[in-house]
């Protein structure tokens, strides 16, 4: 019952995406209804009297029982060229012995969407095309030759046995339906788990260029975009909002005393404390080497308050390098934006000030410069 229960569960993480179809599990869930069709077959046979196809169609369940421990040892290739084989050489017994009055031909089709579906989901294969192709054409030639061919024994067997024909009708119309659904439902889960797949691959590509790689802050080009953004609600609703541009204090002497192990800690370190104290509205990004720039969602006296509270926070924090403490002070010049500004122009305003807080004793939030 476990066993039962475990397998319903796999088949529910297969459709939900969680869980992805071997190829193992492919071979060995079309394996075994091939198994089955031939027991069903061999019964069929049997009622029929022809004890030759019965004995035939046991020996082919047990092949494809055989096969699904090949297909476990991942022997792919043999397992088609064996099964393809078997399909003809049935078709053809079946035909020769009834014709095509049971409908055993139907299987040839089956065996067309199997081989391309399985010869082009598995990466075994080099030539998939062509083995797909070879299987469709020799499926057709034995299709062709069950249909043309005639044979009088095998129409009095199913004149004698009108109800057990019908059975044969229904059981392998049933068989074909249910395979071909199978075979899709498998191709949809797939390419459904392969969309999934390149979705996410996709944004994490789309997420790796856009966050820097060590503060895992938004990188310079994420924070253009968020820039043009705010640009364009400024002009539109008038909503102001401020830049502040921050640069570590003598960063380049960390690097040298310390080593630059202990400058990528700090950077770290700087990237968390920041990101920290970010409000909703307010992003914050990496704009180059050491350099911090961060968008306020506010207007000049709300970015001085926020680099102010940021400024604190740097101070009163600090690195632990090889058993030393580390600690760092920022400056930052904060600049609010206006319609009559370009980007270029109020990121080199916020610089000018950032500089002039640089030449001025440092550690400090410049918001306007004195002129003397």
């Amino acid at each position: 019952m476990s066993l039962i229960k475990n397998y319903i569960n796999y088949i529910k993480e297969i459709i939900s995406g969680e869980q992805y179809l071997s190829d193992k599990d492919k071979f060995t869930l079309m394996l075994h209804l091939c198994a089955l069709a031939h027991l069903g077959s061999a019964v069929i046979f049997l009622c029929f009297g022809s004890i030759l196809l019965m004995l035939y169609n046991l020996l082919s369940f047990l092949v494809f029982e055989s096969l699904v421990t090949a297909a476990k040892n991942k022997f792919f290739k043999l397992v088609i060229v064996i099964a393809s084989m078997e399909v003809v050489v049935f078709v053809t017994l079946t035909t020769l012995g009834f014709g095509h009055l049971l409908n055993y031909n139907l299987f040839c089709f089956l065996m067309i969407p199997a081989a391309f579906y399985v010869c082009n989901s598995i990466k075994d294969f080099k030539h998939p095309f062509a083995i797909s192709c070879g299987v469709t054409v020799l499926s057709i030639g034995t299709y062709i030759f069950s249909v043309l061919y005639k044979t009088e024994s095998g129409v009095k067997l199913v004149t004698m046995h009108p109800v057990l024909t019908n059975v044969s009708h229904i059981i392998n119309i049933s068989i074909t339906m249910i395979f071909l659904a199978l075979i899709c439902f498998m191709f949809t889960i797939e390419m459904r788990n392969s969309t999934a797949a390149l979705e996410s691959r996709n944004n994490q590509l789309k997420k790796l260029s856009t966050i820097d790689p060590l503060t895992k802050l938004a990188n310079r080009r994420s924070m253009s975009e968020k820039l043009n953004i705010a640009m364009h609600l400024l002009k539109k609703d008038k909503k102001p909002f401020s830049v502040i541009l921050g640069d570590i204090d003598d960063f380049k002497k960390v690097n040298d005393t310390y080593g630059h192990d202990c400058g990528d800690k700090v950077l770290i370190m700087v990237a968390n404390t920041i990101s920290s104290q970010m409000r909703d509205g307010d992003f914050v990004c990496r704009w180059g080497g050491e350099e911090i720039l961060i968008l306020v969602n506010g207007n000049l006296d709300a970015a001085k308050s926020l680099g102010d509270r940021i400024l604190n926070k740097i101070r009163e924090s600090e690195v632990v390098h090889e058993g030393r403490s580390v600690k760092v002070t920022m400056t930052f010049g904060v600049c609010e934006v206006n319609e009559s500004l370009r980007i270029e122009d109020f990121i080199q305003k916020a610089d000018s000030r950032l500089y002039y807080g640089k030449s001025h004793g440092k550690n400090q939030v410049v918001s306007s410069i004195t002129v003397n």
